[in-house]
């Protein structure tokens, strides 16, 4: 297609003006996949000699992805990491996360924040964007500006136009982004309409696999996802995603999973436990009885789940996890739920939830083990303490609390923590 060859031309030009590096954010979706094959093309027809900056594909994994769509996205990454080795570009394949105290279920599970909607949208800073502005921080760290690639268009929705025009810098291929003064945006795409987007991965082999197109084409087919994909997400501007199209498959920000709900009516009943999951928390976000009455802050109001609806979402999900046979959440987010429940003065374990459904006991095995050295050196401590007259019990308070922040990244109010119980000790 004539458009797609000037939009090639284009993108050698704007590679060869500097020596910025370059960032496409990629989902594996068909904007993001039509963006990366066009760049692709334009880096085989530049000189060798001339491929002189990097090209970063960046995927951001939330960790709550749409299982087929994860499966189908790391299997794209491999094969555009080895092709593009093999024809030796200049393209290096990365996949951003949210950090352990960021992930979905430590915030929902942990702290019991209710699953997000307009009016308390959690998610998208932690899950997305922070993950993404941290790399790309980095590479601008290390060679300063950069160039950020999206496949977003104005063909998308109004309210996609919208935020794309309100930052269009007049005749200019490049506008800065929102909050990084050291990177740049670049939208080849912006004026390519949907039916040319499929025209174009109908007609135009992938580069890095010839059948990557069908069979992204097959699953849009089953998902009924007729309009668009889930974008690289780098600001609040971003609309929420999980409607028809491929988002988190715990998206309560819409009333209905379209998309899932499409997958599962066209023969992948096994997220039929995924849906439930996730149409459970769309219903019972504003339970009262599922609620505190006082927030985290300590205000009065609709606070966090109960420490009862807590476990009970926990245990919905370790069923479908032993159900689908997939993991669903990690051990390392078991780990920092229970130490927020024990931070938050809970004695429900996580542990026993866990072994109750998978009547596995490696966790408590591993705790036994753990409990008997910590008791031999707590026997230790208090020795020590009893030697030099130290109040013990603040000891090991202080110690526990220095433990569990550190544990999760939260700082903040360790000092106060140390003070507080420096009174007690001496």
């Amino acid at each position: 297609m004539i458009k797609f060859e000037y939009i090639k031309e284009e993108i050698k030009d704007q590679y060869l003006l500097d020596n910025r590096p370059w960032i496409i954010g990629f989902s594996g979706g068909k904007d993001s996949t039509t963006l990366l094959q066009v760049v692709w093309y334009a880096l085989r027809e530049i000189p060798q000699k001339r491929l002189n900056k990097k090209v970063y594909v960046v995927s951001n994994d939330t960790l709550v992805e749409n299982p087929i769509i994860l499966k189908f996205l790391n299997k794209t990454l491999k094969k555009i990491r080895i092709k593009a080795l093999k024809e030796n570009l200049p393209i290096i394949v990365t996949k951003t996360k949210p950090a352990l105290e960021d992930s979905f279920w430590v915030n929902l599970i942990g702290k019991g924040y209710p699953s997000p909607n307009q009016m308390f949208r959690w998610c998208t800073d932690r899950l997305k964007i922070d993950p993404t502005t941290k790399y790309i921080i980095e590479q601008i760290n290390k060679t300063g500006e950069v160039v950020i690639l999206l496949g977003t268009r104005e063909d998308e929705s109004n309210q996609r136009k919208k935020s794309m025009q309100k930052y269009q810098i007049s005749s200019q291929r490049l506008r800065r982004h929102i909050d990084l003064s050291l990177a740049y945006i670049y939208i080849p795409l912006k004026d390519v309409l949907t039916d040319e987007i499929w025209y174009y991965l109908a007609t135009v082999n992938s580069p890095w696999d010839k059948m990557n197109n069908k069979e992204l084409f097959n699953i849009y087919q089953d998902a009924n996802a007729d309009d668009y994909e889930c974008p690289f997400v780098i600001n609040t501007n971003s609309p929420p995603c999980g409607n028809s199209r491929f988002g988190c498959w715990v998206c309560t920000m819409v009333k209905k999973d379209k998309s899932m709900e499409s997958l599962i009516n066209n023969g992948e009943k096994w997220m039929q436990p995924l849906l439930n999951i996730r149409n459970w928390l769309k219903d019972n976000r504003d339970n009262e009885d599922y609620r505190m009455k006082e927030r985290r802050n300590g205000r009065a109001g609709k606070g966090p789940y109960t420490i009862y609806a807590r476990a009970e979402i926990l245990k919905q999900l370790l069923k479908a996890q032993k159900t689908i046979g997939k993991e669903l959440i990690t051990i390392q987010e078991l780990k920092s739920i229970q130490i927020i429940w024990n931070m938050d003065g809970y004695l429900t374990n996580v542990y026993n939830i866990y072994n109750e459904i998978f009547n596995n006991n490696k966790f408590k095995i591993n705790m036994n083990k753990r409990d008997k050295i910590k008791e031999e050196q707590k026997q230790k401590l208090e020795k020590i303490c009893e030697k030099y007259m130290i109040n013990s019990e603040s000891l090991h308070r202080l110690l526990n609390e220095e433990k569990n922040k550190n544990l999760l990244n939260k700082r903040v109010s360790i000092q106060h923590t140390i003070e507080r119980e420096l009174e007690n000790i001496f």
